[in-house]
Formats: structure tokens, sequence, C-alpha cells
């Protein structure tokens, strides 16, 4: 085939969709034959990745998503049905926009009532909302589920366990967990279900002691309970197979006692992030390989120390959201790709300064969904790409 270029995306361009169009010039066959294209792209100078093959027409769109604010090259190159082929005049670049925040939520009032310090799980395809805090309700014990972030559905107005906020919840062994939290005393039961509907207690006395403000993280087959509060703050480090027996991995590790943290998992490891301990709100950022032994990838992050902001993996970086920090609810994005460094994201975020709001990631989004601002509880919905 003949030389051809490239259109688009222009050479050079920023603030690229990651899921962009490409497209080229037709690259002629001087002897008639059928023209393919195949279509290479990644993160290096000469791009090796196919991700397209076969092509018959001048143009493709990316079907999976690329990384958020990435320098990308690209290149196509054309065969003839003999097996000739030719590579485009020039390679070109270009670098993907940032997380995309829209100005208005995906639902101003959902369903189900406003309240923070609930949970938020992604299971079965579905968002589902599990108990927390209300200005009418007190705590509660009901589960919501939707497909789509704006219709809900109440599973149940009344679980099997009793009304709570400030527990956790996660997705393990094709189940729903959910795991201790507060209402008139602290609790250390433990619950799943397989449809949000029925919930049946796996322990109603874990070995860990009673607590709120924790964190629970799916990490090497186990779950995992970090911290929290019971009789003051807590660092101990518990992990269970089955939800029945826990096994305390270590009781002292090298971060502090804290509660109202948050916990990833990030690059093979557990990631603790923040909270209250000692009289003092924390910004430090801590690792572990295996839950026993914990590394400090930094004491200071450049986000202002804070408690009750919620911390959710996508798009390859750790993200914190919001928060409180000095009585002072927050609004600000952080991100990261080691923990170690982190970037806030322009401060163009529409929705209300909160705290004790939760974050997954769901359809290829990230989600914000209630928790508490200066003027009240909420149950908005937003949804960011």
């Amino acid at each position: 085939p003949a030389g051809f270029n490239l259109i688009a995306v222009a050479n050079g361009n920023t603030d690229t969709d990651v899921t962009p169009i490409l497209s080229w010039e037709t690259a002629t066959d001087p002897d008639g034959d059928t023209v393919s294209y195949d279509v290479y792209i990644d993160d290096t100078q000469n791009p090796s990745t196919l991700v397209a093959e076969n092509i018959t027409t001048t143009n493709y769109t990316l079907e999976e998503r690329l990384s958020l604010v990435k320098k990308y090259y690209w290149k196509v190159i054309a065969k003839d049905s003999k097996g000739n082929s030719t590579t485009s005049t020039d390679t070109f670049s270009f670098t993907t926009r940032n997380l995309n925040i829209p100005t208005t939520p995906v639902t101003a009032h959902a369903q189900f009532s406003e309240r923070f310090e609930h949970t938020t799980v992604v299971f079965d395809d579905k968002l589902w909302v599990i108990a927390g805090y209300g200005f009418t309700t007190d705590e509660t014990n009901d589960v919501w589920s939707s497909t789509d972030g704006i219709h809900w559905v109440q599973a149940t107005a009344n679980a099997q366990f009793s009304e709570r906020y400030n527990h956790t919840s996660v997705v393990y062994d094709n189940k729903i967990w959910m795991i201790g939290g507060v209402a008139v005393d602290d609790f250390n039961d433990v619950w799943s279900s397989t449809d949000g509907i029925h919930w049946v207690q796996a322990t109603a006395d874990a070995q860990f002691s009673k607590r709120e403000g924790h964190s629970t993280v799916v990490f090497d087959n186990k779950m995992w309970v970090i911290g929290g509060l019971t009789s003051g703050n807590q660092n101990d480090v518990w992990y269970s197979t089955d939800g029945i027996n826990w096994v305390q991995a270590t009781a002292n590790p090298q971060f502090s006692k804290r509660y109202d943290h948050t916990s990833v998992v990030f690059d093979n490891k557990i990631w603790v992030i923040g909270g209250y301990s000692n009289g003092s709100k924390l910004n430090d950022v801590w690792y572990s390989a295996d839950g026993i032994t914990w590394v400090m990838a930094t004491e200071h992050a450049p986000f202002t120390p804070r408690d009750r902001h919620s911390t959710v993996v996508f798009d390859n970086k750790i993200w914190v959201i919001g928060g409180k920090s000095n009585n002072e609810q927050q609004k600000d994005i952080w991100y990261s790709s080691d923990g170690i460094s982190w970037t806030q994201l322009a401060d163009n975020s529409p929705f209300f300064k909160r705290y004790s709001h939760t974050n997954v990631v769901f359809k290829n989004k990230l989600w914000v969904i209630g928790g508490k601002d200066s003027n009240g509880y909420l149950n908005d919905i937003w949804a960011s790409d």
C-alpha cells in the first residue's frame, strides 16, 4: 500500500476523551488489492500494543477506555492481501483528559432517606446502599439497590441485622458482608447475604472487639478488618476466610491507632489513609503487602488532615474525596498512582462539601453517594468518569 497520514486524534492534542475516535487517510494499493488496517496504541514512542486489526474502514473508536491524564502514542499499519504492509507516515501522540465531573447529580434525591455513615457496595451488577444514620430515621437497617443510580428499589426495610451506622461492607465469596458498627452500643457481629434481602449471621461475637469507624477490604482472598473505635482508638488488624473465624494479623502495626480512616487495595497492597487518632486528624498514608508489616508511604500527604473521607481505586489510581478537616467539610478530590505523590483535581467539583459519604466504582464511573454537609443529611447521587 502507498504511504498515508494520520488525521485524528491530532498530534499533540490534550484533553482527549478516554475512548477517542481515531481516523487516518486511505492507503491506496497500486495493484488494486484490498487494504485493511491494524491500530497500535500505548504509552511508548513506538507503540507496539495492537488494539484493533483487519479494519476495512479508515476510523476506529477505542472500545477499552484509556487511563486519565496520560500521554499515548498511536500509529496505523496498512496491509494488502499479499502480505505487504506500510506504516503511517507519522506516529501521533495525545494526552487524555482528567476526571469528568458533571454539573448536576444523577439524582438529587434518591428513594432512600437522607443518610451518612452508611455503606455502598457493587454486587450482582447493582449498587447497594446499606443502613446508616439519618435525620428522620436515626440509625437504620434498610437495604436498597439500583441498576443505574437513578431508580432505587428497597430490598428490605428491616434486615435481620439490627439498626446501625459507621459499619463496613464488602463483597466476598459471592456475598455482601456487613461488619460491626454502632447504635446504642458498638457491634462486632458479622452478617452476609446472597441477595441483599435475606441476611445470615456468621457470628454474633467476632474475635476482634466491638467497634465502629473501622475499615474493611478484601485482600489475598480474605476479609480484613483494620482499626476503629471501641473503648479507645484501635489499630489491630484481623482477617477471615469465612466471616466466622477471625485471626489477628497484628496487634500493633506501625501506624498509630485510629478510626474513621479509609482502606483500599491497590498495587497488591492494603492501604490505610488518614483518620482520627488521639485528638488529631491525620493525612498519613500507609501500605502493607501482608497485613502484618506496614510501611509509611508519606507522613503528610498534601491534602489537609481529615477523617470521614472516602477512598476508592479508579483508573489505576487511589482517589481521596471530601471528609472533615478541623470541623470544616471538604469537597476536594485528590489522586495518586503510588500513594506518595498526590495531585489535586482542579477545584471545580460541583457537589457540596461533605463527609461520611461513600464511593464505589460502577459501570466505569466513580460514584459519590449521600453523606452529610453543613445543612444536614444527603441522599444525592453523583457519577463521574
